[in-house]
């Protein structure tokens, strides 16, 4: 168990190498910001499609998807809410300010909520086989590099300082252990529960994908968000391949 929960604390700490790759590069663009944010954007629809909506199917049938999309899309469009009124009486909540700061704190709390049910997977997976887990756990630390970036992106344009951005990263990373670990324990209580999870996960990457990624990138630059949102899921699914049959 050691093991597993030191490779996956790994995986989730990705989130925040990604975030300290973009506080040293220089000035953004805005489009440098809707590459990234379309980047990220890719990556998440190529996880939703191609790993936890199969792995949700393949646990608990078309129903686990369905009620499991549908209460994390649900979910996060209340969060979106709440986090929007909570950051009103942040000093930074005027004008652009405000967007970009809604924008990397809506990302991060995303990022911690779809971290929970792809630790599960981790430890799902090594309950299943050993080899399964540690795949998952590479395949997923990936895709957290953008991740990481997609939030530390908007919160550094708001006037975030450095560290309290990687802070910010740094606690979304740990949910991915601490998801393993709830894998770990549930695995043979309920196999179910996880495949809910996963479709939880999926609506909720849905969601920011949909009303917050794609528009914000598409507003800076069309050519540029299409280009970023296929490279991020042709990376991700080349890395799967790789890795699968390494």
């Amino acid at each position: 168990m050691a093991q597993i929960l030191l490779v996956s604390l790994l995986s989730g700490l990705a989130t925040t190498l990604g975030g300290l790759l973009v506080l040293r590069i220089g000035k953004l663009t805005r489009h440098g910001l809707a590459f990234f944010l379309a980047l990220a954007a890719g990556i998440m629809l190529a996880v939703v499609c191609a790993d936890l909506i199969p792995a949700s199917y393949a646990g608990g049938g078309a129903n686990a998807v369905l009620y499991g999309v549908t209460a994390g899309w649900l979910f996060m469009m209340v969060m979106r809410r709440c986090v929007t009124a909570v950051l009103r009486r942040s000093p930074l909540a005027k004008g652009a300010s405000f967007h970009y700061l809604r924008l990397g704190w809506f990302i991060a709390v995303v990022t911690a909520l779809h971290d929970i049910p792809e630790g599960l997977a981790i430890g799902a997976g090594d309950m299943l086989h050993p080899e399964l887990g540690m795949l998952l756990a590479l395949a997923i630390g990936l895709h957290n590099l953008p991740e990481g970036m997609s939030i530390a992106v908007p919160l550094r344009m708001a006037g975030i300082p450095g560290k309290k951005i990687l802070g910010i990263i740094t606690l979304a990373a740990f949910f991915t252990p601490l998801g393993t670990l709830v894998g770990i324990l549930l695995f043979e209580v309920s196999p179910q529960l996880i495949s809910m999870s996963m479709g939880f996960a999926a609506g909720a990457m849905g969601y920011v994908v949909a009303r917050d990624l794609w528009p914000e990138a598409w507003h800076s630059s069309k050519l540029i968000t299409a280009g970023g949102t296929i490279l991020g899921a042709a990376l991700l699914l080349i890395a799967g391949h790789l890795h699968l049959h390494g």
